[in-house]
């Protein structure tokens, strides 16, 4: 919830967002795969690339024209016959990667960077908001041909998450949220639970977010449970008539302990 906050936060001031629901659908729930044509031995992963590229246009559809107003500030050469010229409006990038799909994930790296030129030089403000930012520096179940899982900087859109992370460009932020689950293990009952940013993200990870702010979301209090619930309940998403009762709202703070994702999980359900 404290990242869709910022988000629409963000959104209400006129920010430019780019959203990543989950970075480790880059390194776990891939289905299919190709070579990069740009850099050998690099990993494409076209489905989550046409998706994010989807949801980029979806988010920022109230300031598509402002966004096409903005060009591109040197010639993008995705294969032999698509190209995207310098000078053209950068959402060419983006249609581009939509009608092929095989070129997506260059096309992400390509629109981030016209993101960061045009937020530096004043002419927008972006926020980069990704959910399971740690992923970013963890394991993945992708294969190479040689049947050896690959490195998760050896997928391309991996890389150019990482280099939102250096400090070559201003008037924007970065909106990282880590999650214990690239680490945990269900079957584990005896590892102490890892919660620093060093531990969750890695020695890799951590130096190349560094300097960050870290802000640690704790357990609800009654007040913002209650608030929450109040919410939901206005939005119609607690349909069932036990969940709307004052018995409900109180079973739910029993269910989840006062725990942000087990109660919004519990609530979905209702």
């Amino acid at each position: 919830m404290t990242m869709h906050q910022a988000v629409h936060y963000a959104h209400s001031q006129g920010w430019v967002i780019f959203t990543v629901r989950s970075a480790m659908d880059f390194t776990r729930a891939v289905r299919e795969i190709q070579m990069s044509s740009y850099r050998t031995g690099r990993i494409d992963v076209p489905e989550q690339a046409v998706a994010l590229l989807q949801l980029f246009k979806q988010s920022n559809a109230p300031l598509w024209k402002k966004l096409s107003d903005l060009k591109t500030s040197k010639n993008y050469e995705w294969t032999k016959i698509e190209k995207t010229a310098v000078g053209r409006p950068i959402t060419d990038i983006v249609e581009m990667g939509l009608s092929a799909p095989f070129v997506a994930s260059d096309c992400v790296g390509g629109l981030l960077r016209e993101l960061k030129g045009h937020a530096s030089a004043g002419s927008i403000r972006v926020l980069f908001a990704i959910d399971d930012a740690n992923s970013l520096f963890g394991k993945t179940l992708v294969r190479r041909a040689d049947r050896t899982f690959a490195l998760a900087d050896d997928l391309t859109l991996v890389h150019h998450m990482r280099k939102l992370f250096n400090a070559s460009w201003s008037n924007g932020a970065c909106l990282l949220v880590a999650d214990k689950k690239e680490l945990s293990d269900a079957r584990d009952k005896l590892t102490i639970p890892l919660n620093t940013p060093l531990e969750l993200f890695g020695e890799q990870g951590f130096e190349s977010i560094d300097p960050f702010i870290p802000i640690e979301t704790g357990l609800y209090s009654k007040e913002e449970m209650d608030s929450l619930y109040d919410y939901y309940k206005a939005k119609g998403w607690i349909t069932t008539e036990n969940g709307r009762s004052e018995r409900g709202r109180k079973e739910l703070k029993f269910l989840s302990a006062f725990n942000p994702y087990m109660y919004e999980r519990l609530c979905a359900f209702l």
